[in-house]
């Protein structure tokens, strides 16, 4: 149980970086609360409880193609959570992003990252935490886990690469903070395909993820949505590229090993993913407008929300032991 609720807090934390710098706190609390309770665990079931996406006899993908002594005869893979944690975060970010609208100066003023290496480091402790997170779901130390360790190794190097190189042609360089990226696209495509891929399935599961993933980011200036931290680009292409990308290499069963109904089943559990989520998470974000309200203030906004809704920040740069930091940096200049 507590091992899964890892999972639930992941999930709602990943849909805070679609709409950061914008919202109030108050509100995104009770969000999480809603949400965790009317989605995540609804979907959760679904997929992993023997739900209506699960290989039950009563899925739908038992429906579509029968069943084998009891199960689906073709079964639904999402080993570490495609569609119940990423799709899920992803589209509840889209959704999210898109009732709230744009942060001021979106599209107008540059938001880059203010910490490279901090991201950097990010990235390295994400990396290293998700070995937990999908060779863990094998649930004991075995054969299954060790080949869920490679491959989630193995595809997350390929999309780094694959993100590194869209940059590489498409901008004529590859930077760090694309290489962290590249690093979540990969992670994010092989948690659903883990447990089910060959480590050479995994290379192109990955290397997809990191090319997809690297254009999809740019959507958002061309549609117009506010993705603060590229939750949609990264979450839901790459883990919906993840889950459907069992219809093609799970081993035994997908379509380069000579089946199709994989696919057809990977297709169906995600878009219905997508659609619960969408469908749930407008409804939860209508009723914290009118009971709460979600945006914080314009003036509180070109403050900074760290400021305003926290009374802290980053980094304290205005004084120290000497007064200001410009007045100590004119006295040092003068004196030289």
């Amino acid at each position: 149980m507590g091992f899964q609720f890892t999972f639930a807090a992941i999930t709602v934390a990943l849909i805070s970086g679609s709409l950061s710098d914008r919202v109030k706190y108050s509100t995104w609390l009770v969000f999480s609360v809603l949400w965790v309770t009317l989605v995540y665990f609804p979907l959760a079931h679904m997929v992993w409880g023997g739900g209506l996406l699960s290989g039950s006899a009563d899925g739908i993908a038992a429906k579509i193609f029968g069943t084998t002594d009891g199960v689906a005869t073709v079964a639904p893979i999402d080993f570490a959570g495609g569609t119940v944690v990423h799709i899920n975060a992803g589209m509840a970010g889209l959704v999210l992003c898109l009732f709230l609208g744009k942060r001021i100066g979106f599209g107008k003023v540059a938001m880059r990252p203010h910490n490279v290496p901090l991201v950097m480091l990010g990235a390295g402790i994400l990396w290293f935490g998700w070995f937990g997170f999908n060779s863990g779901s094998a649930l004991a130390a075995n054969e299954s886990a060790g080949l869920v360790w490679v491959n989630t190794t193995t595809a997350t190097c390929a999309a780094m690469i694959g993100w590194l190189l869209v940059e590489k042609f498409r901008d004529g360089h590859a930077t760090s903070v694309g290489a962290a990226s590249g690093i979540v696209a990969g992670l994010v495509a092989i948690t659903p395909a883990c447990g089910n891929v060959t480590p050479w399935g995994s290379i192109a599961v990955g290397a997809i993820a990191g090319v997809l993933s690297a254009f999809a980011v740019g959507l958002k200036y061309k549609l117009g949505y506010d993705d603060s931290l590229d939750v949609v680009g990264v979450h839901l292409v790459s883990g919906f590229w993840g889950t459907i990308s069992l219809g093609f290499f799970a081993r035994g069963t997908g379509l380069f090993y000579g089946g199709w109904k994989q696919l057809i089943v990977q297709l169906i559990i995600a878009c219905a993913a997508l659609l619960f989520t969408a469908v749930m998470t407008a409804i939860i974000a209508v009723v914290l407008k009118y009971a709460m309200g979600w945006r914080i203030s314009a003036d509180a906004e070109a403050e900074g929300i760290d400021q305003t809704e926290h009374a802290e920040t980053a980094y304290d740069l205005a004084t120290n032991s000497f007064g200001s930091v410009a007045t100590f940096a004119h006295e040092e200049g003068a004196n030289a």
